[in-house]
């Protein structure tokens, strides 16, 4: 009888069943999945970081052709942006950005709530219906999203139009419900302790590099060749996203399609983990992560903001510019993300590790607000290289504390409050900005770095909680149990601190 791989020991199943050979419980990393999630992962965020950049830019350029009279643009001028605070340009400058960040945060708005139902449906039910129906579907609304960009700078329409891409993108789960696939396959892939943690950093450091690498490329190519040519791009490459998941992404996860038959049991799997199972300790552990996460994605979501401004005063930065820059400072980070990492792992604990990342990214985010000349930001991002993934290391820790069969309800419920957390950041950030861009531009990043500091103060009470002899119970299931022949026997685990 082959032993059910487990979080640690438990006594013998008393008879074999399906759920011994269950996908998601292996009992070592496959790696030649895990590489394709990554590779699929890359092309995702190529069509993504095509399309973001081209969004903010053609905003900013449309509405300062509305805010601008006739012939005071700053092109006009020869520069690249006004910076004498006393005459007219300058003070129309400043309105521009006020205007264009409130768009944006309206854009995200109308496809936030949509995203934040269409989450929590898939998600509930993404252990049953399997990875790649995940994967495909905001595939198909980003394409959609993507055209209608295009559509309207090649016809120059009105950019009302564009709601509609985001609602679209919102009714298909958007990057969200892309994450919570990409995620939930590393941890139907890895074992619990030690390599999970460096899945988890291993998909953002891929993210995060494609996006350096193709933020540069995206400038360039915004510069030499308008906003057309890299909007349609983004499209044709979401079809190389939908062709590759088909082609060559295997969909392994088991479906129990007749132990989940309506919504409400899907989102019961969904909530309960952190009301219903496990011991008070337990709960009050997930509770806490649950909360230093939320925390942590709120500080995050600051939107555009350092975009504009980097376009404007006191930098005056061309798209070119800040291209480069995203590419050196995100390369410089994430390439020594994961070595960082392992590092770290072999001295300290995985939340020891993720409040050492909250306190670079607090110094890191003190020095942005205070920084004037390029020589400062270029320290911004040395500074910011020192930490590692703070999300991939909570969303470790929270899977090493669910049952295999839970992994994609955790990940989706991590992603309903990540939605959440964006839907009141990125308002809260851009009221600051429009209300701080005369006095201190720089407030945003200030409260940024506070709400960081929040996060791992809750990280460390989490860690002590964790640590010594306290054991973190996990139990498969406080629903109803699903008949054996559907291959999941009640079973109880108990998992050691990390």
């Amino acid at each position: 009888m082959e032993k059910q791989p487990l979080l640690n020991k438990e006594p013998p199943a008393t008879s074999p069943t399906k759920a011994d050979s269950d996908p998601k419980t292996p009992d070592k990393t496959r790696y030649g999945t895990l590489l394709l999630v990554n590779i699929v992962t890359c092309l995702w965020t190529v069509a993504q970081h095509l399309h973001s950049p081209v969004v903010t830019q053609y905003l900013y350029v449309r509405v300062k052709e509305e805010v601008y009279p006739n012939g005071t643009e700053p092109e006009k001028h020869n520069v690249t942006c006004f910076q004498n605070s006393s005459t007219e340009g300058f003070k129309l400058q400043e309105k521009a950005q006020q205007v264009t960040n409130a768009m944006q945060m309206q854009f995200s708005l109308s496809k936030s709530g949509c995203e934040f139902v269409v989450n929590l449906l898939l998600g509930s039910f993404s252990d049953y219906v399997g990875r790649r129906i995940l994967f495909m579907v905001p595939t198909i609304g980003y394409f959609c999203k993507n055209m209608i960009l295009t559509s309207i700078i090649f016809w120059n329409l009105d950019l009302k139009f564009y709601y509609v891409g985001e609602i679209l993108e919102g009714m298909t789960g958007g990057s969200s419900l892309f994450k919570i696939a990409c995620y939930a396959c590393v941890s139907d892939n890895t074992p619990a302790k030690g390599v999970r943690t460096l899945g988890m950093i291993a998909v953002d450091v891929t993210i995060a590099v494609t996006d350096a690498a193709i933020s540069s490329v995206t400038g360039v190519f915004i510069q030499n060749t308008g906003f057309f040519y890299p909007s349609l791009a983004s499209a044709l490459m979401t079809v190389v996203v939908m062709v590759t998941i088909m082609c060559i992404l295997s969909d392994n996860v088991k479906r129990k399609g007749a132990s989940c038959v309506n919504f409400l049991a899907g989102l019961k799997h969904v909530v309960s983990p952190f009301v219903s199972e496990g011991s008070k300790r337990r709960k009050a552990l997930f509770w806490l992560g649950i909360t230093s996460y939320s925390i942590f994605t709120l500080s995050g979501s600051t939107g555009d903001i350092g975009s504009l401004w980097q376009l404007n005063y006191p930098l005056c930065w061309s798209s070119e510019m800040i291209g480069y820059y995203s590419m050196a400072s995100t390369m410089f980070n994430q390439v020594l993300s994961i070595p960082l990492a392992r590092l770290l792992q072999s001295c300290a604990s995985d939340p020891v590790i993720a409040v050492w990342s909250c306190v670079v990214t607090i110094a890191s985010n003190v020095l942005q607000a205070f920084s004037y000349t390029n020589w400062m930001m270029y320290g911004v991002a040395i500074v910011g290289s020192l930490s590692v993934s703070v999300g991939g290391v909570i969303r470790s820790v929270l899977s090493q504390m669910t049952p295999p069969d839970r992994q994609g309800s955790l990940m989706a419920s991590l992603s309903v409050i990540g939605i959440v957390s964006v839907v009141l950041g990125e308002p809260l950030f851009s009221f600051i900005y429009r209300s701080t861009v005369l006095v201190m531009r720089g407030a945003s990043f200030l409260v940024s770095a506070g709400g960081h500091l929040l996060s791992a103060v809750i990280i460390i009470v989490f860690a002590v909680l964790s640590s010594g002899k306290n054991k973190q119970e996990v139990t498969s299931s406080s629903t109803p149990q699903i008949p054996e022949e559907e291959g999941v026997p009640a079973r109880r685990h108990i998992q050691g601190s990390e």
